[in-house]
């Protein structure tokens, strides 16, 4: 009984050493897992086995942005994704010389997408006021852009190098298209159906000058408009 004393007082004394969970363990008990504890720091960076930095998680980054940012093998950014200050949230995908290739914002319910070099040639995906638009630019000027309407009515604007539109098609109400072709921002001719009739109007500085149609049943003509707006001649 002696011999069991010392032995048992032997090994409280070791598990004091070693701690409450050796000491729980040699007392016959179950050990149990300790609960998950949060790691709380501003920054984490992330190296792969040679030292090289691939990846910065950060609380606050250059901008004041939470970010997460990963780099390639000779450590420069190829991908980050930030959320702002506001709550705004914004992915960005570079090239080896660090300029964005594919960008995407969100601000409120309105976003934006933007694919290519936005200094050259890209296209720009996004959605205002719940209106989606495509659109097609050279540098800071939009050349071709598709949209749909509050009503579903979609068009397709074309613009010139001055960045003023020159041709349209639309769908307006009623389902009616139109072609529309401008000089210097102002319409010159366009071409529609309009109440089952084809109809060509060409205009001046300000107005029609020239109307061409055919109606639905085929009947044929030609109006010319003087300056005044006042029809001059009609044929047939």
């Amino acid at each position: 009984m002696r011999y069991e004393r010392v032995l048992l007082a032997g090994m409280l004394l070791a598990a004091s050493f070693c701690g409450g969970a050796l000491a729980t363990l040699l007392l016959g008990g179950q050990v149990e897992a300790q609960a998950p504890r949060a790691v709380t720091t501003a920054q984490v960076n992330l190296v792969d086995a040679a030292g090289t930095l691939r990846g910065v998680l950060s609380a606050s980054d250059e901008r004041g942005a939470a970010s997460l940012a990963l780099h390639d093998g000779e450590g420069l950014v190829r991908g980050r994704f930030r959320v702002g200050p506001s709550g705004a949230p914004a992915f960005d995908l570079l090239n080896a010389d660090g300029a964005p290739r594919f960008s995407a914002r969100l601000a409120g319910d309105d976003t934006l997408v933007v694919v290519g070099d936005d200094q050259s040639r890209h296209s720009v995906l996004g959605s205002a006021s719940g209106t989606p638009v495509l659109s097609f630019a050279d540098g800071r000027r939009g050349r071709l852009q598709m949209q749909l309407g509050t009503s579903g009515a979609p068009s397709v604007l074309l613009f010139g190098g001055d960045g003023q539109r020159s041709a349209a098609l639309t769908v307006g109400d009623g389902d009616t298209p139109l072609l529309t072709l401008y000089e210097a921002g102002r319409p010159r001719v366009t071409l529609g159906v309009v109440q089952q009739a084809a109809v060509i109007n060409m205009t001046g500085a300000a107005e029609s000058r020239l109307v061409i149609g055919v109606a639905g049943e085929g009947r044929a003509s030609v109006t010319f408009v003087d300056q005044q707006g006042q029809v001059v001649a009609e044929l047939p």
